[in-house]
């Protein structure tokens, strides 16, 4: 008989783990898992270790939101700070937007979401003891030993434990995000996803947001291309966020995002070899995104949006932060220059290797590529990186 993980099966984990029963409104998470976990069982043909990695998954985040619903039923100063005005970086995976989040992080006026909390996030850090806060340490050495199983990962895509993170890692927790798919082959769960409803990922994302910075408060700087499918949603919840949206030529984003599910050995962790399965997916994922850029700013209008090429971002990155922190009214200060140039120089680009790829090795098509993103291309003017 086929091992299959089960919602009753996690959900009962988590309960017994942490000694806790509520989740919060059931309808912000139980459809999500239920889906996820369907499409888990009827497509990903996951083997023991793919399961196992599922299971660690799945109970680490219905851990941390049972822990995070006790928290906020039991701590009113929670509701007390609204998250105001957040600068939110987007745009198609592989543009730059770690870099930028770094970049971001490292300026001390910015609160960033950092690895070692999003998936730990009670109790809520404080300032005084944010560089050594006893979570950080355990997740630097399993990041580590990621990195170590599969090597080559390090240079498609570096989050060491103890820096910024993707909003992600908050709204896996309502099992409405892109991770889930960027692993498994779950084509039925990428399609529910990207018609679900996201209010009620966003409204725990900002729940979280809000418990996260009683302690250690400070001007919130995100990140998530994921957002880009969920405009209207992310502005309802956050009305006076500041978006940053990258952009970089799709001949380098499409296989690129193909090339990291493929350096993640997504095949160790199923009965079938799925490496196929993610140049079309990313194809077809990455225009869905930025088909809803368009429609969503032809229909609000660009103001609270600011455009940043991803050559901009490389060739001048202090320069191309004061530019973004200029188009939303804010100066830069010259501690948070410093503090870039020394991110900089303390991480130059390539130190952990390079990362090489066509679009034919992955199996795509530069022709179909370019014609998926004309109207992309035309209506940002965005550059052809061909050499």
């Amino acid at each position: 008989m086929t091992d299959t993980v089960g919602v009753s099966e996690v959900v009962d984990r988590a309960i017994t783990t942490t000694g806790l029963d509520d989740f919060g409104n059931e309808l912000a998470w139980r459809d999500g898992l239920e889906v996820l976990l369907g499409a888990v069982g009827a497509e990903a043909d996951l083997n023991d270790i793919g399961r196992s990695i599922l299971r660690t998954w799945l109970a680490e985040r219905l851990e941390n939101r049972l822990r995070v619903i006790q928290w906020w039923r039991h701590n009113p100063e929670v509701h007390a700070a609204p998250v105001v005005a957040p600068i939110i970086v987007v745009g198609m995976l592989r543009t730059g937007s770690t870099l930028l989040c770094e970049l971001l992080a490292a300026d001390p006026a910015n609160r960033a979401l950092m690895k070692w909390e999003g998936l730990n996030c009670v109790p809520p850090p404080t300032a005084a003891g944010f560089a050594t806060d006893p979570r950080i340490g355990p997740e630097i050495a399993k990041q580590e030993a990621i990195y170590s199983m599969v090597p080559a990962l390090k240079a498609v895509h570096w989050e060491p434990g103890d820096g910024p993170t993707e909003c992600v890692a908050l709204l896996t927790q309502s099992f409405r995000a892109q991770d889930w798919y960027g692993l498994f082959r779950v084509p039925s769960y990428l399609d529910w996803f990207h018609h679900c409803n996201m209010a009620p990922a966003y409204e725990y994302h900002r729940l979280c947001l809000r418990m996260l910075q009683t302690a250690a408060p400070g001007r919130w700087t995100l990140k998530a291309p994921g957002h880009l499918l969920a405009l209207d949603a992310l502005r309802a919840v956050y009305p006076d966020a500041r978006i940053v949206v990258l952009h970089r030529d799709p001949l380098r984003t499409v296989p690129s995002s193909a090339s990291l599910s493929a350096n993640s050995h997504p095949e160790s962790l199923s009965h079938s070899d799925i490496r196929d399965h993610f140049p079309p997916m990313w194809l077809a994922t990455l225009g869905t995104m930025t088909d809803r850029l368009i429609a969503h700013r032809d229909r609000r209008g660009d103001d609270g949006f600011v455009d940043v090429k991803y050559h901009d971002l490389v060739a001048d990155p202090v320069g191309t932060v004061r530019h973004i922190y200029a188009a939303f009214g804010d100066a830069l200060s010259t501690v948070g220059a410093d503090a870039m140039r020394a991110h900089l120089a303390a991480h130059p680009q390539g130190e952990h290797g390079s990362h090489r790829y066509t679009p034919e090795e992955l199996g795509l098509s530069s022709t179909a590529i370019r014609d998926r993103f004309a109207v992309y291309c035309d209506r940002f003017a965005v550059p052809s990186e061909a050499s």
